[in-house]
């Protein structure tokens, strides 16, 4: 049987992230949703318990507290935009690095060339941990976020290119990373409100684009969290619905409640 993790030292909400830190919490896992007793007695719900709130009561309370940590320091006022990656494994990488850092949505570009089965699998796993969208372009990705009040800037070598520790902290921020061998089209760097730039001192011209997402979006959800002064930013109708759906996800994890009924 493995041991529970002993509780944070703060004395704020039990389970969320230090905001001192202000780096994010530990992602979700299935360990943590599962928790330690993986042979827990199977519960039959009566037929009338279809709310949520039955499975809720079934977790231990240091589960509850974790998940209430992790949505409490969800941010949805910086995100995450994927355009038109080849590789799933990359994809799968920056996705996770993304729920780590409790970003609470991500975007996704799909590539013609791309193993199709390979990135649906892929997106179809997050969707258990965070929110994933689906858009015909990069462009059409930016302009939709710009509609929403986010300043969408890709990661791209040019001239005006600012370098990654100098993105805006004070409003809503999305990051754009293209294809590994094209980057960003014309047409999506039109889009975006800018561009931004990861210095490098060795000889290699990029970093690998699962590495270059982590390093800039680490940086902007830490300054995004320094700006707000709080871990999260979510309003109360979208939290209670990261809830739900991280207690049912525990609940089927912990296999407690059997199927039917």
């Amino acid at each position: 049987m493995r041991r529970r993790r002993p509780p944070r030292a703060w004395t704020g909400t039990p389970g969320a992230p230090d905001p001192a830190e202000l780096a994010g919490p530990a992602g979700l896992t299935v360990e943590v949703l599962r928790g330690d007793d993986d042979t827990a007695e199977a519960v039959t719900p009566p037929a009338s318990a279809r709310d949520w709130r039955f499975y809720w009561s079934l977790l231990t309370p240091e589960r509850q507290a974790r998940i209430l940590g992790v949505v409490e320091a969800r941010l949805g006022s910086l995100t995450v935009v994927l355009d038109r990656l080849l590789d799933p494994h990359n994809t799968a990488a920056i996705l996770r690095t993304s729920e780590g850092l409790g970003i609470a949505r991500a975007h996704v570009i799909s590539h013609e060339e791309q193993d199709v089965l390979a990135h649906r699998r892929v997106t179809q796993d997050a969707h258990k941990w965070l929110e994933v969208e689906l858009h015909a372009s990069g462009a059409a990705a930016a302009q939709a976020l710009k509609a929403r009040g986010f300043e969408v800037w890709a990661g791209h070598l040019d001239d005006k290119a600012i370098l990654y520790t100098a993105l805006p902290a004070d409003r809503p921020l999305a990051l754009l990373f293209g294809n590994e061998h094209e980057g960003p089209s014309h047409e999506t760097l039109a889009s975006c409100t800018g561009s931004f730039r990861i210095p490098m001192a060795g000889f290699t011209q990029s970093f690998n684009v699962s590495v270059a997402a982590g390093m800039a979006l680490a940086q902007a959800a830490r300054a995004r969290r320094a700006f707000l002064k709080t871990a999260g930013d979510l309003p109360a109708p979208e939290r209670l619905l990261l809830q739900e759906r991280f207690t049912l996800l525990a609940a089927k994890l912990a296999r407690r409640v059997k199927p039917g009924a």
